[in-house]
């Protein structure tokens, strides 16, 4: 028994010790602003150590071991921390309240709860004080904050995690963090995977899997396709096609536990499907003119693997979304149509989304009418 609690006693003290050095770090850096509470709770307190915080020795014992004072030189303002109920750092890139909604980038102290397991509540969080200049990035910054976060997952890659938000992705603040992170990596054409494991390499778990770091790139695009009126799900397979109906679905859900992700399309107590939804790399949308139409047009949105899939139709098609009546008669339904070529708009921009000719022409056109035989 001694032997089992002297283990445990000395992981949580190389855990703590972890922190304790992460969050020097933080504090020797003069663009860090310490944020504690949530707008959620009500309140905020801000504290701006300027490159003058530090961390006072361990005072305490047993269940409090963890227990730090976060001293700021020359202010009697203080902050004890335990990082004996820290379970992580994450490493977030989320809208915040604070800068408008840009973009914040914050490393965060994830807690255990009451069980000792991980939660949603962070204890403290260190931001990266004014990551803008004239509404664009700070490269300096944004890449000295990328820069920790790659130095402590090298640490202690079991303790470091890294999110982006999905909204994110297709802004245009996105769009330039993407294009700064390729000059920084070196890695021209990187999406957003391959990126973040050049500036994370050590963030693969002991099993080799790597911890989630940031949504799939298709998710923005795919919550707003199922929302489409008189569409479907498709997965389509040798001797198999397999059809759901999107207005019956209920959306997308995901459901993390340890290093398990799922990404299910439709509500648990329904009928619903598990897609491997990071085997996306792109998304194309489609007008073909075919049978089951009557000769008309055929709108899809065709979600893309890098290698096969199993589709007849299609190799790189591991699922699509479809319209299914897209006309009255042999006159196009514009309130179904259009909300489609609306999607499109919206994404056009993106790097993983395309769209094939005819597509186009009846974006610029208009849609047609169904042909008589």
């Amino acid at each position: 028994m001694n032997n089992g609690t002297s283990e445990v006693d000395d992981e949580l003290v190389k855990r703590v010790k972890f922190f304790h050095n992460a969050t020097l770090s933080w504090l020797q850096t003069t663009d860090t602003t310490i944020a504690c509470g949530r707008w959620n709770d009500g309140a905020i307190a801000e504290l701006m150590p300027q490159g003058q915080g530090y961390l006072l020795p361990a005072r305490y014992e047993d269940r409090f071991a963890g227990v730090r004072e976060l001293r700021l030189n020359n202010a009697p303002h203080h902050l004890h921390i335990d990082f004996g109920r820290v379970s992580h750092i994450l490493y977030t890139v989320t809208p915040s309240i604070c800068l408008g909604f840009k973009p914040s980038f914050e490393a965060r102290l994830m807690m255990k709860d009451p069980q000792g397991r991980q939660s949603n509540q962070w204890t403290v969080s260190f931001m990266l004080n004014k990551p803008y200049v004239q509404e664009k990035l700070s490269s300096g910054k944004v890449h000295k904050y990328f820069e920790l976060a790659r130095q402590q997952a090298m640490q202690r890659p079991d303790l470091v995690k890294f999110h982006i938000d999905s909204s994110i992705f297709t802004s245009a603040l996105g769009l330039e963090l993407l294009e700064l992170l390729r000059i920084h990596t070196g890695i021209a054409a990187g999406g957003w995977p391959a990126i973040i494991r050049a500036l994370l390499p050590a963030s693969a778990s002991p099993t080799g899997r790597q911890h989630p770091i940031t949504e799939p790139l298709c998710v923005p695009l795919l919550k707003q396709a199922l929302l489409l009126r008189d569409a479907s799900l498709v997965i389509y397979r040798d001797r198999t096609l397999i059809e759901f109906k999107t207005d019956k679905l209920g959306g997308l859900y995901h459901y993390a536990e340890d290093n398990y992700d799922s990404w299910q399309i439709g509500a648990f107590d329904d009928h619903h499907c598990h897609l491997k939804l990071d085997a996306v790399e792109r998304v194309l949308f489609s007008a073909e003119r075919v049978p089951c139409q009557g000769n008309g047009i055929n709108y899809t949105i065709w979600f893309l693997t890098a290698d096969t899939s199993g589709n007849p139709h299609r190799s790189d098609g591991y699922f699509s979304i479809v319209l299914n009546r897209p006309y009255s008669g042999n006159e196009p339904r514009l309130e179904v149509i259009e909300p489609l070529l609306s999607l499109y708009r919206e994404f056009q921009h993106v790097g993983w989304v395309t769209a094939e000719p005819r597509f186009i022409d009846i974006l610029q056109s208009g849609p047609p009418q169904r042909q008589s035989s």
